[in-house]
């Protein structure tokens, strides 16, 4: 779940705040009646200082907390990667520790950052930049070949908030989280349709390359009735069929092995013979992926229906620089696209 926000400080919840009034009220009253305007701008200011520096131990505190649970996650996470490698051991997959070349389109960019940027811009590209798959695992179920792997991502809801108590190197460092991507290798290169378009009545969300395959392929029961879950969000992108989870520690093994058994159901659900007409040549570029991910804990609006987030590659400043970040997209359950083309 998000680390952000925290809650709001002992001094101005109810009924402490009436009370912190209160005695504000009664000592500047007591001050000014008793030794005057000179008395009363020095309370004023005693005041003023102490709540000032309240809430800077405070914000501290929090800050430190937060460092705390991600030096938490970070151990809970290298005790997945190892408990991945014995799995791989034991089933006979394949495992690696880190690939960069699997991070390549799924949020690392190849670009030169230089040292002159505004340290925000300089944070966010530089972390594209040096983006690695990690906790690599590679088998086959279903008689597809899937790929599961952890990218190390910023929570950007996070980090603008911890970016007002520290730096900003040091809250996006904070701020981390992984993002677990499961990739199966489809036998048919097919145009990019996902999942979340039933449910989003976003124009610009429900583009696909294909009017004519998002219909068909969405309408189909089977894959329908995957679609329609919106906290399992899927996406084919040519030969890939994707699917991924965000989390504060990554997944552990029966939860990332859970993921991969899944996403592997929803392709062999495809009527592949009947997919045959729509084969893509392979693209003269190596694909760059968008991914949807549902949230920890997503908000519920009666009017929009509940968030997702998609992952895509966005500009940083105007020095022609990018990093994968993260857009909300409402996603409508209570009344899902027949057409999901529309």
């Amino acid at each position: 779940m998000n680390r952000t926000p925290f809650p709001p400080h002992v001094m101005i919840r109810e009924p402490v705040r009436r009370m912190m009034t209160a005695l504000l009220l009664v000592g500047s009253f007591a001050a000014f009646g008793l030794f005057g305007g000179t008395a009363l701008l020095v309370f004023f200011t005693v005041w003023a200082v102490t709540v000032a520096y309240a809430s800077f131990r405070s914000a501290q505190k929090q800050l430190r907390d937060v460092e705390k649970e991600r030096a938490r996650a970070l151990k809970s996470h290298s005790a997945s990667v190892a408990d991945r490698f014995l799995f791989a051991q034991r089933q006979g997959w394949q495992y690696e520790a880190s690939s960069a070349e699997l991070a390549e389109g799924f949020g690392r960019i190849t670009q030169e950052v230089p040292d002159r940027l505004p340290e925000e811009q300089e944070v966010v590209a530089r972390h594209a930049a040096q983006l690695v798959a990690e906790g690599v695992l590679r088998g086959r179920i279903d008689g597809f070949n899937v790929t599961v792997f952890d990218l190390e991502m910023i929570n950007y809801d996070d980090m603008h908030e911890l970016k007002k108590r520290c730096r900003y190197r040091r809250a996006a460092e904070a701020s981390k989280d992984y993002l677990t991507v499961c990739v199966v290798e489809l036998p048919v290169r097919l145009p990019y349709v996902a999942s979340a378009h039933l449910m989003s009545h976003d124009e610009e969300a429900v583009r696909t390359a294909d009017v004519e395959f998002a219909r068909f392929l969405l309408s189909r029961p089977s894959v329908r009735e995957s679609a329609l879950d919106p906290e399992y969000l899927w996406s084919v992108a040519g030969d890939r069929l994707l699917a991924c989870t965000v989390s504060n520690s990554g997944l552990d093994v029966p939860q990332a092995t859970s993921l991969a058994t899944r996403t592997a159901a929803v392709a062999a659900a495809f009527p592949w013979p009947e997919l045959e007409r729509f084969r893509l040549p392979e693209p003269d570029e190596p694909p760059r992926h968008n991914l949807w991910v549902f949230p920890w804990e997503p908000p519920v609006d009666p009017l929009f229906g509940q968030r997702a987030r998609r992952w895509d590659e966005q500009p940083v400043g105007h020095a022609g620089l990018r990093a994968f970040r993260s857009n909300p997209a409402w996603l409508d359950t209570k009344a899902p696209l027949e057409d999901p083309t529309r």
